[in-house]
């Protein structure tokens, strides 16, 4: 099937469903039309009937308050008069005093003492002083003026109430400025109807037809519900649409009749339009299958002589089609002409690339073996670094057993215990903090520090040791200000100090710089000395080469206090030097207090340590401070114990078998007879994670194993003053 008949059966597809939509909305159009003249007709009578009932209820309130007239009262007929007449409306409207009988005591339509006319509506004065109630009446002829009008009665509450009645005269006239709208198309009929089918007024023919009976249609309609439509022939024969309602307070019927052509008229009109925009698309359409379709077909052809250039290994010729599309395609062609002379080349390349590829991997492969060998070096460091202080501590156990803790030697036993145990621990530190460091854990708890100050602490600190024996420290320092993490700092200072020591002969120098004269650097170890686990090669005598990672943490830690460090070698055995800059601050004045000594005194406290030998160790050394000490081995038994010791304070492992030491801590909390103990956690989990937990479970301290004594008394009388305050 060629391309012009399918757009034409595309076209046909598209335009018949629009045809039958376009007749559907025409009809609706045409509903639509006719019940909006429907609409504009009934709102036009409500419109007139609320217009008939402002005048009405307007001469209610006037008359109601020139019933009240003290003039009746004192029967000063001439100044009533002169009130009732500034409610006229002349010559259409005008205000009467009747008196009990019907006769005319005032009229304002004529001069104050005219002769009044025979009394003609003694009834309806009888009728309204009787009921109290106003009196509105239909269409009828008035004696003196002779024309025909509608009146409004009320009862005058002066003069006793029952004496006078007030009116008010409406001429036909007034009807037709009232409720006339200007608005209206001239074909359209208003007429206002009183209670017996008479026209009041009528705005065609009015004057012909006033006081004529409507049509009995409408009259009958009118007479069975209080508003509608209908549709019959008007008075002059017209088929129209005729809307009426009743005034609420006249009880007249208010209607307006639109001839029915003149309703249809917009409706045709709108019809029209959309049959002839309908067929303009239609035509539309059509000549655009015409044209475009020959576009499209020469865009093809086109696009087929490329394509069949193509396939001939030839490169296509670039044409630019009227249809983008097809243009897109040639322009595919000519690419894709290209690239088959594009992809011969970079065959070439993707060898070349091959080739770099393989030599990236082997380079990959051999820096994997050597990290390999780098790990499995770490881990037999790392055991040698454990299993050295664990034999002296074992020995030193053994030999505590055989020759009993009073013999002489007893205390040197003990002395390698302690300072193996804390080597152990400085080892586990120092693991722990490298790896907060690479995971970015470790928060600074910033303060001002006097550099100088902290430098010869760890000095001093460092020369009570055996490892600094051997050696001249030299200290030069000048005060200088910063701020940072008091512990921080002197673990950067110890970790560069006892590199210093490890790697400098015996009876050596060292000057804080920090300078060392020992076995130096090449330039290729200098470039890698603060990576994690490098270190230089010991000598073959040296017991202790450490793990490779306290400069790394230097590194590390010196760039979380926004420094930085360098070392320097000449070369080998030419000695080092190692160098950090902190930034400076302005210099604080520091004040300090004595500080008393705390006398920890007869405290009850609760262990709950479900290791045996750690909390036996634990409760006696407890016991050697002064403090009562109960012993609880899992978390199940801590709450009885705390309810029947009731300690002054809790300390408690996390790790238990039976529940973790956050879920008893919450029990406590829980408690009313625990929940205002203090809790201390005395853990081997010691990230900020950890910490955050147990102050969230309710510890009110978080210490790590293994824990200083001292620190552990400190804290407990912290702990213990801090919530007695």
């Amino acid at each position: 099937m060629r391309i012009r008949t399918q757009l034409f059966l595309m076209a046909a597809a598209v335009l018949i469903p629009v045809v039958l939509a376009s007749g559907i909305a025409i009809e609706k159009i045409r509903d639509g039309e006719r019940e909006a003249a429907m609409r504009g007709l009934t709102e036009t009578v409500r419109a007139t009937a609320l217009i008939v009932d402002r005048e009405v209820q307007g001469s209610l309130s006037g008359l109601k308050a020139l019933g009240n007239s003290e003039n009746l009262d004192m029967r000063d007929f001439k100044a009533f008069y002169r009130q009732a007449a500034a409610l006229n409306q002349m010559p259409n409207v005008w205000t009467l005093l009747l008196d009990r009988t019907g006769t005319q005591v005032v009229n304002t339509a004529v001069p104050y003492g005219t002769p009044p006319p025979a009394p003609i509506a003694g009834d309806r004065a009888a009728q309204v002083i009787a009921t109290q109630q106003p009196l509105i009446t239909d269409l009828l002829l008035e004696p003196i003026t002779e024309k025909l009008l509608t009146s409004i009665y009320v009862p005058a509450v002066a003069a006793g109430g029952n004496a006078f009645v007030v009116a008010q005269a409406f001429s036909v006239e007034h009807w037709k400025k009232t409720a006339l709208h200007k608005e209206l198309p001239a074909d359209w009929v208003v007429a206002v109807i009183d209670r017996n089918g008479r026209f009041i007024w009528r705005s065609h023919r009015s004057d012909e037809l006033l006081g004529q009976q409507a049509k009995s249609e409408l009259v009958a309609a009118a007479a069975a519900s209080h508003d509608g439509l209908i549709r019959h022939n008007t008075i002059e024969g017209i088929d129209s649409y005729d809307a009426f309602a009743h005034s609420s307070l006249t009880g007249w019927t208010i209607a307006v009749a639109a001839p029915v052509a003149s309703v249809e008229a917009a409706a045709t009109r709108a019809v029209r339009l959309a049959l002839v925009g309908m067929l303009l698309a239609l035509g539309a359409a059509v000549l655009a299958v015409a044209v475009f379709g020959k576009r499209f077909i020469a865009a093809i052809e086109g696009a087929r002589a490329g394509a069949e250039a193509l396939g001939r290994g030839e490169k296509p010729q670039p044409v630019k089609s009227a249809v983008a599309e097809v243009t897109e395609l040639n322009r595919a062609l000519v690419d894709a002409g290209t690239l088959l002379d594009a992809e011969r080349r970079s065959r070439q390349a993707a060898e070349a690339e091959r080739q770099h590829l393989l030599t990236n991997e082997t380079l990959a492969r051999e820096t994997a073996q050597a990290q390999n060998v780098a790990k499995d070096q770490f881990l037999a460091m790392l055991g040698h670094e454990l299993r050295t202080p664990l034999a002296a501590i074992s020995g030193a156990t053994a030999l505590l057993e055989i020759s009993g803790p009073d013999t002489v030697g007893a205390a040197r036993y003990l002395d390698i215990i302690r300072r193996q145990n804390s080597h152990l621990g400085h080892i586990v530190n120092d693991l722990l903090d490298v790896s907060r460091l690479m995971a970015g854990k470790i928060m600074l708890e910033r303060q001002a520090l006097n550099l100088a100050d902290c430098v010869n602490s760890c000095v001093d600190a460092l020369r009570t040791t055996d490892r600094a024996a051997s050696y001249r420290i030299a200290v030069q320092s000048h005060p200088v200000w910063i701020s940072g993490d008091s512990s921080r700092i002197e673990q950067i200072l110890n970790n560069l100090l006892t590199n210093a020591l490890k790697f400098s002969p015996q009876g050596s120098e060292i000057r804080v710089s920090v300078h060392d004269s020992g076995a130096g650097l090449t330039s290729e170890l200098l470039q890698r000395v603060f990576e994690p686990f490098v270190q230089g090669a010991p000598p073959a005598n040296r017991a202790q080469s450490g793990l490779g990672i306290g400069l790394a943490l230097v590194r590390q830690l010196v760039a979380l206090h926004g420094g930085e460090v360098q070392a320097v070698s000449p070369g080998l055995d030419q000695g080092s030097t190692f160098s950090f800059w902190l930034p400076s601050i302005a210099a604080v004045q520091v004040t300090t207090a004595r500080q008393g000594t705390v006398l920890p005194g007869k405290r009850r406290i609760v262990y709950v340590e479900d290791n045996a030998d750690a909390r036996a160790t634990m409760a006696e050394l407890l016991r050697l401070f002064g403090y009562e000490v109960t012993e609880v081995a899992d978390g199940a038994s801590a709450l009885p114990a705390v309810l029947a010791v009731q300690p002054d304070l809790v300390i408690m492992d996390i790790g238990l078998p039976d529940m973790d030491g956050y879920e008893v801590a919450r029990g406590l909390r829980a408690d009313p007879g625990s929940s205002a103990v203090p809790l201390i956690a005395l853990t081997g989990y010691g990230q900020l994670r950890d910490k955050e937990a147990a102050a969230m479970a309710g510890f009110d301290a978080h210490l790590v194993k293994p824990v200083d004594p001292d620190d552990l008394v400190a804290t407990i009388e912290g702990v213990l003053a801090r919530l007695t305050v």
